[in-house]
């Protein structure tokens, strides 16, 4: 049967080892209390119960020698806790020995609650923090040792030892309670230390989760961006991301998004959109066969295809693979375009090739008409002078035609805008006179200096002042105005016609489009030509009825 102070002996160290227990107990749900209490708030109170349990269950011998292991909690409390929790841990446990215990000689009260443990503790507590196992092996080990010494050394120095009173089963008792409690320190300490690298391991491995959720995430993200379509499978052939852009290139009668396709198998997506899974790139890609780019024609886009494998790096095992598709539709649009706007450009210089030798023939008829003219009767002049007016009509419009087909670099200077409306006027005025119009010239204060070419500006004038007089049938008056706005110098020419229809404006810069009955519809796509040359911007504005205004603007600062 077992004694008494084995037993009790037995129920101390249970009580001593509670804090362990209890931290172990509360490490299995970190998700869970860790969020309300940190460590070490939560061990100082595991530690203070089992002090506290301790005093209570206190092994008191038949002397009143009071035996416990109280002081081991109460160390690893004050030592993994710190200064606060310790403080606090400090006053419970001095209170709580004037309860639990009697006090007739007050020399063995400091003995009695380890006070000189107390500083020393305090003191170590930095050290402990920092250290690693090992070495709080040693501190605990210290402390335990030292208070163990003081003990003895205050119980002998006080009672002395007599053999004869039968001292040897108490001096007995004391070692082997001693080793006992150094043995419970070093369990506790283990268990703690144990438990503390379990939880380092979950914060670290918390830590690389998160991070490498966020790196998922700004993956997904950055995969979503990208405009080309992405879709993986593993080796069973079962999609692991499929980005959104590929959803858009494939798009499906049924809402489906991306996170409903994940897991499913590539074959039964590829039934879905109705296409034949064995046939397709990234089937042979999981085989392991080495793929090119494929151009597809799916529901009118064109699409190039690629694909690779993903592989182990170390087997070179395929365990994957890959799928892109870039959506080619508009470049190929633009390629063509662009093969249209050569064909045109060859077009148009072919055929300013040809206007130009033709002038030369031209001006050949125009003399011999002429000099038939003047050796003809008289009654045939009218003849000869509607003949003379439709070559020189055709002649305007060769020249109008080469100046839009000449793809020329124009040399600039610095001119005034108003120095050439002004070198203009005596012309403007002669021709609003002939067809009994007015002229207004309202030009702006202030307007800078610009880089023109004033024989393009000039050709540029007349035939938007041209145009709006042909427009006013010999009624009304013309405004020519030049106005300041922020750094866009504007030249504005309005008439008082009857104005454009709004489903015409959209087409008045096109080559030989025209509202008039001979007009060429060179006029205005030569005014474009001219304004675009000098990195200007032309727009008009117009009201069936109420005239129409052209706009010529040009950036002061541009050269």
């Amino acid at each position: 049967m077992i004694s008494t102070p084995l037993k009790e002996t037995f129920l101390q160290e249970l009580i001593a080892l509670l804090p362990a227990f209890l931290l172990q107990v509360w490490a299995m749900k970190p998700k869970i209390t860790g969020q309300i209490f940190t460590f070490r708030v939560i061990f100082a109170i595991f530690c203070t119960i089992s002090f506290l349990l301790s005093m209570v269950f206190s092994y008191c011998t038949p002397n009143e020698q009071y035996y416990d292991f109280r002081m081991i909690p109460f160390l690893f409390g004050l030592l993994y806790c710190g200064y606060r929790a310790g403080a606090v841990m400090t006053l419970i446990y001095i209170g709580a020995h004037f309860i639990f215990f009697n006090h007739g000689e007050l020399w063995d009260f400091p003995n009695d609650i380890g006070l000189y443990l107390i500083p020393l503790a305090l003191i170590f507590i930095p050290q402990f923090r920092h250290a690693k196992t090992p070495r709080r092996t040693r501190i605990i080990t210290y402390l335990i040792l030292f208070g163990g010494a003081v003990n003895f050394w205050v119980y002998f120095s006080h009672y002395g030892f007599d053999f004869e009173k039968n001292d040897i089963p108490w001096l007995m008792f004391e070692i082997g309670f001693s080793c006992v409690c150094i043995l419970t320190t070093y369990l506790i300490l283990m268990f703690v230390e144990s438990i503390l690298d379990k939880l380092s391991l979950q914060r670290q491995l918390q830590d690389l989760s998160q991070q490498f959720h966020q790196e998922a995430q700004k993956m997904k993200q950055l995969i979503d961006a990208t405009p080309l379509g992405v879709m993986s499978v593993d080796k069973m052939g079962n999609l692991t991301a499929i980005n959104d852009m590929m959803l858009r290139l494939f798009p499906s009668t049924e809402k489906v998004r991306s996170d409903d396709l994940i897991g499913k198998s590539f074959g039964y997506v590829m039934k879905h959109y109705d296409i034949h899974y064995p046939s397709i790139q990234l089937a042979r890609s999981l085989q392991g066969e080495e793929t090119t780019a494929e151009v597809l024609q799916y529901n009118g886009k064109i699409l190039i295809s690629t694909s690779s494998s993903i592989r182990n790096q170390e087997t070179d095992e395929v365990v994957g693979a890959v799928g892109m598709a870039h959506d080619v539709t508009e470049l190929q649009m633009l390629r063509s375009e662009i093969g249209n706007l050569e064909r045109l450009s060859l077009v148009g210089q072919m055929a300013a090739s040809i206007t130009h030798e033709i002038r030369n023939p031209m001006a050949v008829v125009r003399g011999f008409v002429q000099l038939m003219k003047e050796k003809s009767d008289a009654a045939l002049h009218d003849y000869y002078r509607i003949v003379l007016e439709e070559l020189d009509r055709a002649n305007t419009i060769i020249n109008d035609f080469l100046s839009l087909a000449q793809n020329r670099i124009v040399e600039k200077e610095e001119s005034h805008l108003h120095d050439i409306v002004r070198d203009l006027s005596p012309l403007l005025w002669a021709d609003a006179n002939l067809r009994g119009l007015g002229i207004e010239m309202n030009l702006g204060d202030d307007i800078p200096p610009l880089h023109l070419n004033e024989k393009e500006i000039k050709q540029l004038i007349l035939n938007l002042v041209r145009n709006g007089m042909e427009a006013m049938n010999n009624k009304g008056t013309l405004t020519i105005e030049t106005l300041l706005q922020k750094d866009t110098v504007q030249l504005i020419v309005k008439d008082t016609g009857e104005g454009i229809p709004q489903d015409k404006l959209d087409k008045m810069f096109e080559p030989f489009y025209t509202t008039k009955s001979k007009g060429t519809g060179l006029g205005l796509s030569l005014c474009l030509s001219i304004v675009e040359r000098h990195k200007g911007r032309i727009t008009v504005e117009s009201e069936k009825g109420k005239g129409t205004t052209f706009i010529v603007s040009f950036q002061a600062h541009v050269a």
